[in-house]
């Protein structure tokens, strides 16, 4: 099952991102994020946040035809999409897809990029999904296999500082080397085989890929 969640960013391919949702079993959204459902006709399984950047039409609207929502005062803790993404955890099974995580103020995408920290410490499958990039966090022991086209552009930032990594059929491979946070060295590699590989011994690393198809095959699929 991989549950959808819209937030409030940029939405600039509407096909891609309908195509998205409605691949999905099921679907969250997050205050604004609600205006790219509506603007094509869907509706969300469940409505969340605070509420500040949602027309009170919508959220009537929302009402009226039944959609379960759940308030949060503005005033709080944490953001709304990790609100939408806590209801996610609790009521779906499977990956979190997050949809409209980027383009908007960076320290939101900041803490979007955090949110998939926290779901990778908790063992969950997750990605940032976007035409042009797609963002997953994996945390040892891990293995992946990439599915963009050969040629793609691929980005590995260590988010610890015990990152040990090994890489097959990329442009830069590795055998079992170290990346750390503070260094720029796993940025700016590209895949130049069919069944590139990633695998990671040791710490936590963010993977990027600039290429809106990948969707990361799980490590127990990677062979």
């Amino acid at each position: 099952m991989t549950c959808a969640i819209l937030l409030n960013g940029d939405y600039e391919d509407d096909a891609y991102y309908l195509r998205l949702v409605d691949a999905a079993q099921a679907v969250v959204a997050a205050d604004g994020g609600h205006a790219f459902l509506r603007r094509h006709g869907r509706w969300p399984a469940l409505l969340i946040g605070d509420f500040d950047s949602l027309d009170a039409g919508l959220l009537a609207e929302a009402e009226a035809a039944g959609v379960e929502i759940v308030r949060h005062p503005a005033r709080k803790d944490e953001t709304d999409a990790e609100l939408a993404v806590a209801q996610a955890e609790a009521r779906f099974p499977g990956e979190i897809v997050l949809l409209g995580a980027l383009g908007g103020a960076l320290d939101h995408v900041l803490g979007h990029l955090a949110i998939l920290q926290g779901l990778a410490a908790r063992g969950r499958a997750a990605r940032i999904a976007a035409p042009g990039l797609v963002a997953t966090v994996v945390r040892a022991p891990a293995r992946l296999r990439f599915r963009a086209p050969v040629g793609t552009e691929v980005s590995l930032v260590a988010l610890s500082p015990d990152v040990v990594l090994s890489l097959r059929g990329l442009e830069y491979e590795l055998s079992g080397e170290r990346l750390s946070p503070t260094v720029c060295r796993g940025l700016g590699n590209s895949l130049a085989a069919t069944d590139a590989r990633l695998e990671l011994s040791s710490g936590a690393l963010l993977v990027l890929v600039f290429d809106g198809r990948e969707t990361f095959a799980a490590p127990d699929a990677a062979g």
